[in-house]
């Protein structure tokens, strides 16, 4: 027996795995990517004030209290990246998918995130 809609489909379930393969090795450079930027940001920022590290310390800050000078200077740095990533991500999934789906499927498809993804 030959279906010709068993061929698109194997057709597009290929090209699929391949985009997600795509997709997954793109997420993982940006990943390691952004993982060394900030960790060089928070080096350099370190570096630049060590003198003034050592001034609070002569004042009589505690270690830990430097430790939660350093990360709370690590959450500034993530903070407005993580606002500025949830804001851009539904219309670039939007545009994303109406540019590969749409013309396909016939159909609009809008892509909501859930509160799991939030979470």
């Amino acid at each position: 027996m030959d279906l010709d809609v068993l061929e698109e489909m194997e057709f597009y379930g290929q090209a699929l795995l391949f985009l997600g393969l795509i997709f997954d090795v793109i997420i993982l450079l940006f990943t390691i990517l952004s993982i060394l930027l900030f960790y060089s940001l928070l080096m350099i920022s370190i570096e630049a004030k060590t003198f003034e590290f050592g001034i609070m310390r002569m004042v009589g800050l505690s270690r830990i209290g430097i430790v939660n000078v350093v990360i709370l200077q690590s959450f500034m740095f993530v903070m407005p990246s993580l606002i500025f990533a949830f804001i851009l991500t539904v219309p670039a999934l939007a545009t994303m998918y109406g540019f590969m789906f749409d013309d396909d499927l016939q159909k609009q498809i809008k892509p909501q995130p859930s509160t799991f993804a939030v979470i």
